[in-house]
């Protein structure tokens, strides 16, 4: 009897497979490049929005307005803190499986 009949095909599944599961895994990192690069826009565009309102720019308290501005992009506000005219914010937000977070600071130029 040959015993390698048939082993063929269990070699193809074997790959195909294996090709599934590494296109998965390249997926689920290029999803969580993408959160990662959004949660990093929305807390420089929330630590603008602070410093602005701090200034007298536009209207409320800085650390709410920034707290309103990642609620609406689904990103958390970590820390809020402000330094003179300076505005440090730090956020995060769930990505696929794992938490990512970013910082920012703004403030007038000098």
């Amino acid at each position: 009897m040959n015993s390698d009949r048939g082993s063929g095909t269990v070699l193809a599944l074997a790959a195909v497979a294996m090709a599934i599961s590494v296109f998965g895994v390249s997926q689920i990192i290029a999803q969580n490049l993408l959160i990662q690069q959004r949660v990093q826009v929305v807390t420089e565009t929330m630590a603008l929005a602070a410093a602005d309102a701090l200034r007298g720019l536009n209207s409320g308290f800085p650390c709410p307005v920034a707290a309103q501005i990642g609620q609406i992009s689904s990103v958390e506000l970590d820390r809020c803190r402000i330094v003179g005219f300076e505005v440090f914010i730090s956020a995060h937000a769930q990505g696929v499986g794992i938490v990512l977070s970013a910082s920012a600071l703004a403030g007038p130029s000098y």
